[in-house]
């Protein structure tokens, strides 16, 4: 056997060790061109790394190459028809929201600035006129829930936690003629304000109502409850007094389940007594009717729409009264509490025209 170290020596030279040699050249070739390419293809990345490497006084920084960016298209803004057209577009639809920001700001602001927050009431007066009125946080609120309101077939109910909490009633006086108190009582009718009087809006005289008699009567036959409404022109405490004393003599013995109420109001198109007194002389003249009224036993209660009350009385004077709110819309807006609402005007059966609709929050019968 032949030694390692002379294995070769007896091989024939055939050039394979030409073709060993020229392999080997080959791929030392090949791995530096991968290794040229390479660091081509990273030189960004080192030059970041080395930009990267210098102070940079406490701010980001970092390289951008413009070459990156630049395509060698000379195609400017201009020549894009897209970029007129979003622009214009854009433009439009900006100018159309800052007009209605501003609207909306403008009026959200206006009624914060009237309202002040729920502190005032608006109150639109006879002639189209509007005011604000401050809102006495110490008198008691009106906290009826308009959600528990239900309009069915031109009626109002109220209802507390599914059980119907309200009564239905109208106001009758000589004007209506002949009522037939049946057909009131099956319209789902509860109770009647009956009109017993008034004084001469010019002459102040006290008269008797014509039909009030025969009303009341027809009414309490019919089953209804029977309250009675008393229109005053009265100018002094004196005469106050006066009118409650003819309400209680024209009641004499008859009775009546619900409330006296008292009304004083303006004459449309005539001149009344009542214009030439005071808020504090009106409210001390409601006081008195009802307080002479109470004593003789009966509820009393002051009829008013928002003005009367609130900016030609005193209305923190008789706020502890039961107030029965004269304002036909869909929702009352009373800041206070109220005992009634006449909320419409409506057909009512048996009646010969229209009548008042009233909605009572509690049952004056057994009150």
């Amino acid at each position: 056997m032949k030694k390692d170290d002379e294995f070769f020596k007896d091989e024939p030279d055939d050039g394979s060790k030409s073709l060993i040699g020229a392999a080997l050249l080959f791929s030392g070739v090949a791995v530096l061109l991968i290794i040229g390419t390479v660091l081509l293809l990273n030189k960004d990345s080192l030059r970041f790394k080395k930009n990267n490497d210098q102070p940079v006084n406490n701010q980001v920084s970092g390289y951008v190459d413009l070459d990156d960016y630049i395509s060698g298209d000379k195609t400017v803004s201009e020549d894009l028809d897209i970029w007129d057209e979003y622009l214009e577009e854009k433009d439009g639809n900006k100018e159309d929201l800052t007009e209605i920001s501003e609207e909306d700001t403008s009026s959200e602001e206006a009624k914060e600035d009237l309202s002040q927050g729920g502190t005032k009431t608006k109150v639109v007066k006879a002639d189209g006129s509007e005011t604000w009125v401050n809102i006495n946080k110490y008198l008691a609120p009106n906290e009826l829930d308009n959600a528990c309101f239900v309009l069915k077939n031109g009626r109002l109910d109220y209802y507390v936690e599914g059980e119907k909490a309200s009564y239905t009633g109208i106001i009758v006086d000589k004007n209506d003629d002949y009522i037939d108190y049946s057909k009131v009582k099956r319209d789902n009718i509860d109770f009647v304000l009956i009109k017993l009087g008034q004084r001469g809006y010019s002459t102040g005289t006290l008269t008797l109502d014509e039909n009030f008699y025969t009303n009341l009567k027809n009414a309490k036959d019919a089953g209804l409850h029977a309250g009675v409404l008393f229109s005053s022109q009265a100018i002094t405490k004196e005469e106050a007094e006066e009118e409650a004393q003819f309400v209680l003599d024209s009641l004499g013995e008859e009775t009546i389940d619900y409330p006296v109420c008292f009304y004083m109001n303006y004459v449309p198109n005539d001149k009344a007594r009542i214009e030439n007194i005071t808020p504090e002389e009106r409210t001390m003249i409601a006081k008195a009717f009802m307080d002479k009224i109470g004593e003789a036993g009966h509820n009393s209660i002051l009829y008013g729409n928002k003005e009367w009350l609130l900016c030609d009385m005193n209305y923190t004077t008789v706020s502890y009264y039961d107030i029965l709110l004269d304002q036909e819309e869909d929702l009352p807006d009373f800041p206070y509490r109220i005992k009634m609402w006449k909320y419409a005007t409506k057909d009512i059966s048996g009646v010969s025209g229209k009548s008042e609709l009233i909605i009572s929050f509690i049952d004056y019968s057994v009150k």
